[in-house]
């Protein structure tokens, strides 16, 4: 009886730590893997009332976390006059994706987004960046890695998991 379970909780062992052991190998050190990120946020837009923006990073594990691939939905929002509850109608979407980078400049941390030549929106603007403004919070910034001038308008996206 006890030979059976000290094997029942041997084996027991073996598959937890098995479940455990997904991560790869990272010679001693410990893996610092980033998993999918996945962002959000409704930006400024001049011919309608905004543009929501939902971007997913899937990080490359090979290469340090500093490149990986994106997927983008950018929905173009319309004052929505019949459906009072809540005020927003999703007008149009255009679909992106490509591959990304993490760059480095001035101590502060950016992503620049290239779209692949097969996009769904060719008219698109060719490159995105991002200031990884905290952990949580990404913030557009032109190709010069600078902010918007006017700080009243909102051009972040947060964080969803």
């Amino acid at each position: 009886m006890k030979k059976t379970i000290y094997l029942a909780s041997a084996a027991l062992a073996l598959i937890s730590l098995a479940s455990c052991s997904g991560n790869k190998s990272c010679n001693g050190e410990k893996c610092n893997k980033v998993d999918d990120m996945l962002y959000t946020g409704v930006l400024p837009a001049a011919d309608c009332d905004g543009i929501r923006y939902t971007l997913k990073l899937d990080y490359d594990d090979d290469k340090n976390n500093l490149e990986g691939d994106y997927n983008l939905v950018e929905t173009y929002l319309q004052a929505d006059t019949v459906n009072k509850v809540n005020g927003i109608n999703g007008d149009i979407s255009f679909k992106s994706e490509g591959d990304f980078t993490v760059v480095e400049q001035n101590g502060k941390k950016y992503l620049k987004l290239v779209k692949d030549a097969k996009d769904s929106n060719p008219q698109a603007t060719p490159d995105f960046y991002f200031e990884v403004s905290s952990d949580s919070t990404l913030t557009m910034v032109n190709s010069q890695l600078e902010a918007a001038p006017d700080t009243l308008l909102n051009y972040t996206l947060k964080l969803v998991k």
